[in-house]
């Protein structure tokens, strides 16, 4: 890295949400240059779920995967199947893509559009000298940009750095996940075993994921793979295959920073929030927090006003606790064998196999489709489908707010269509009324946000 290069933006971390909005900004114009710790990109596959949202995002900023990536129209909301086909979206379904291709998927794509890319930059100071953000790296190296995004993940050394700490449900519980090759493990999708909850799914072809809960694990301790073995062939009665191709313990907290700005520096991604990995939900969040920064970042840079990055702070934080109390509900879902804990599934059960705008409900938000913004003045309704962008006249990939009318069951209404595709009235009148019917609890009778 040399001065000459003088990026717009740094970028930190070179994971989904990261290169996605190095891209997003470079495409626009803005001069971007990703930091990544490690010496090479991640080849354990994580994260592999992509939902409608995210693949909406994909198609409007140009990101073209190599080959057509397998899709699937089940989804689950705390372990119960929901039928995801039918979610108001041309991208209905969930589509399967491990972290490792999407991340190169990721990388060619923002390396087009002019990102420069450099790994083996580990930050360890972060300050502000002359109106730029300025980063050391343990290799000595020394880089600055009008703005620094930290998307360095859920243990973001920049969050460390800057003291900002997180907020919310603390973990309670531990689960182990693992990736074998060529297995014969029976499928098993949430199955309670007694006290254990076990999961048994292919990934890709030729691998098997894995993943286990045990109630008596103490939260906070990192569990080996002997002690996954042994659950294991307690629980199902199946001895594990040779040694995974990747292991990790991970917790149930669900947290959100106190603040996404601090100067010049911005969270994004899993560094904004350490979210349990629901059915992709942690990393498809992640990918919205890109697409919401992006044109915020393009406005900052044109006319200086920070209000542009306050304004991501407070829309995200103010949807990042609706989906906390989401995944926090899921997660209860899933793991706990209380008397009322189970009596709540029952009843979610019954409401998803009855009740037909529940059901489209929890497909709405599974999919990530549903997002609603609260801000101090009016609420920002849901993004428009391709549809109504297409009746709107507007075109994907723009970085402006635009004025059209928008078709709203059946009635134009005169709007605010933002470069995301969520859209506002002119008349701000019902603006409360969105963000209630928005944030309105999906599961009973504990509600899962407290408003």
């Amino acid at each position: 890295m040399t001065e000459p290069e003088a990026p717009d933006v740094l970028v930190v971390g070179a994971g989904p949400s990261g290169l996605l909005l190095g891209g997003i900004l470079a495409k626009a114009g803005a001069g971007v240059t990703v930091l990544e710790s490690s010496e090479a990109p991640n080849p354990q596959t994580r994260a592999s779920t992509l939902h409608a949202r995210a693949m909406e995002i994909f198609d409007s900023h140009g990101v073209e995967f190599a080959a057509e990536l397998p899709r699937h129209t089940h989804g689950h909301y705390g372990g119960l199947p929901v039928d995801l086909s039918q979610v108001r979206s041309g991208r209905a379904g969930v589509w399967k893509c491990p972290q490792p291709d999407l991340v190169r998927t990721l990388t060619g794509w923002a390396r087009r559009h002019g990102v420069r890319l450099h790994y083996g930059e580990h930050v360890e100071s972060v300050r502000e000298q002359g109106g730029r953000c300025l980063v050391t790296t343990r290799t000595g190296r020394t880089a600055s940009g009008t703005l620094l995004v930290a998307a360095d993940g859920e243990r973001s050394t920049v969050r460390s750095l800057l003291g900002i700490e997180c907020a919310g449900a603390p973990a309670t519980r531990v689960l182990v996940q693992a990736d074998f090759h060529h297995s014969r493990l029976a499928g098993r999708r949430f199955e309670r075993r007694g006290r254990y909850t076990v999961t048994a799914a292919p990934l890709s072809t030729g691998i098997t994921r894995v993943m286990m809960h045990d109630p008596l694990w103490p939260e906070g301790e990192a569990r080996t793979l002997e002690d996954l073995r042994t659950a294991w062939a307690t629980a199902t009665g199946e001895t594990l295959p040779a040694d995974p191709s990747w292991l990790r313990t991970f917790s149930d907290g669900t947290r959100v920073a106190r603040r996404l700005v601090e100067g010049r520096v911005v969270l994004c991604g899993d560094a904004a929030h350490p979210f349990i990995p629901i059915g992709g939900q942690a990393l498809n969040t992640s990918l919205m927090d890109a697409e919401a920064l992006g044109w915020r970042i393009l406005r900052h840079l044109d006319d200086g006003d920070p209000q542009a990055l306050l304004d991501y702070q407070d829309e995200r934080l103010s949807w990042l606790d609706v989906l906390a109390g989401r995944l926090r509900a899921q997660a209860r879902l899933l793991f706990d064998t209380d008397a009322a804990a189970t009596e709540s599934k029952a009843l979610v059960a019954e409401k998803l196999a009855g009740d037909a705008v529940y059901r489209t409900k929890i497909a709405d938000c599974l999919a990530g489709v549903d997002v609603c913004y609260r801000t101090s003045t009016h609420a920002v309704r849901r993004r428009l489908t391709p549809a109504q962008l297409r009746q709107a006249g507007v075109v994907p990939g723009v970085s402006r707010v635009r004025r059209a009318l928008v078709s709203d069951n059946g009635t134009d209404v005169d709007a605010w269509i933002r470069p995301d595709h969520h859209w506002y009235p002119v008349a701000r009148a019902e603006a409360r009324r969105d963000w209630d019917d928005a944030v309105r609890p999906l599961d009973h009778p504990e509600p899962e946000v407290a408003l």
